[in-house]
């Protein structure tokens, strides 16, 4: 055993976003990290709890040896449509493109960063709709891909 010292640069309008959504949403942070790693940045940006459930590595499929899919199938008590995935990588839901929410990569150089203000709206829209995969298809099209 180790120990690291690791450093994280909060995406802008992190909390805001974890405390608005978290008044509608269950929030489940869903991760190709391996659980140790994932666990200790996860205890620094929640301190508040608003994240319900915590998913990590070993939930994934792992395919062709390099890639991590996140496959929304695992969560057996909710149904699909009412399932939302939010990543910057579509290749980690590729298995649920219409659950998908595609965001912007972040990087600790960027400035003016407001992804997290586009997602808030975007998934307020989504909240009232009775299935998120129709309204997720018709902006994203991402099985056209």
């Amino acid at each position: 055993m180790e120990d690291y010292s690791v450093y994280v640069k909060m995406r802008p309008y992190l909390d805001e976003c974890l405390e608005y959504l978290s008044q509608y949403y269950e929030l489940v942070v869903f991760t190709a990290g391996e659980e140790n790693y994932a666990n200790s940045i996860l205890d620094v940006l929640d301190p508040d709890n608003l994240i319900s459930h915590r998913l990590y590595r070993q939930h994934c499929i792992c395919v062709d040896g390099r890639y991590y899919v996140k496959d929304l199938r695992i969560i057996r008590d909710r149904e699909l449509k009412n399932i939302v995935i939010v990543d910057n990588s579509i290749i980690s839901f590729a298995y649920n493109l219409d659950n998908g929410v595609p965001c912007a990569p972040f990087y600790w150089w960027t400035k003016n960063d407001e992804e997290f203000l586009f997602l808030n709206s975007y998934l307020m829209d989504l909240f009232h709709k009775d299935d998120v995969t129709e309204l997720n298809w018709e902006k994203f099209k991402l099985q056209a891909i």
